[in-house]
C-alpha cells in the first residue's frame, strides 16, 4: 500500500509538471480575471471581450438593448455581461473588428440594416465602434 502511494505521488507530481500546472496556478494568482480574459479573447480581435468590458464600465451598455455584430464569426459575449432587466430608454449598437478601415453608412447588424449616418459614435477603439441611437 505505500509504494502506491508513492507510485501514485510522483505520478500526480509528474501530470502537474507535464501540463505546467504550477506555473499555470501562478498566473491565475497574480493576474486579474478581466487581464486574463483579455488575454485569451481579446482587446479587439477574437471575442473582443477588453472593448465589451470597457464599455460596459464607461456607459453600462449592458444594462440596456444593444445589438451587435462580431465581423471575425466569433461569438459574442453577451452571457459574461448578462443583465435580467433590461431598460428600454437607450440602444446602442456594438461593431466588432469590422475588416475595414471605413465604416459604410448603412451596415447589417444582426440581420437589421442600420443607417450609421443617424447614430451618434461613442467610441472607437482600431476596429471595434460603439453606437447609441438618437434620442
Amino acid at each position: 500500500m505505500n509504494k502506491v502511494n508513492i507510485l501514485l505521488t510522483i505520478f500526480l507530481v509528474f501530470v502537474i509538471h507535464y501540463f505546467d500546472g504550477f506555473k499555470n496556478i501562478y498566473k491565475i494568482y497574480k493576474r486579474s480575471y478581466e487581464s486574463r480574459m483579455q488575454s485569451t479573447h481579446g482587446f479587439c480581435e477574437k471575442e473582443s471581450f477588453g472593448f465589451y468590458n470597457d464599455m460596459v464600465k464607461k456607459y453600462e451598455i449592458n444594462k440596456y438593448k444593444v445589438i451587435q455584430e462580431n465581423y471575425e464569426s466569433y461569438p459574442l459575449l453577451r452571457g459574461f455581461f448578462y443583465e435580467k432587466d433590461i431598460r428600454l430608454d437607450k440602444k446602442f449598437v456594438l461593431i466588432l473588428n469590422y475588416p475595414y478601415t471605413n465604416l459604410p453608412e448603412t451596415l447589417k447588424v444582426e440581420g437589421k440594416e442600420i443607417n450609421l449616418s443617424n447614430l451618434k459614435l461613442l467610441e472607437q477603439k482600431n476596429n471595434c465602434y460603439l453606437y447609441i441611437f438618437n434620442s
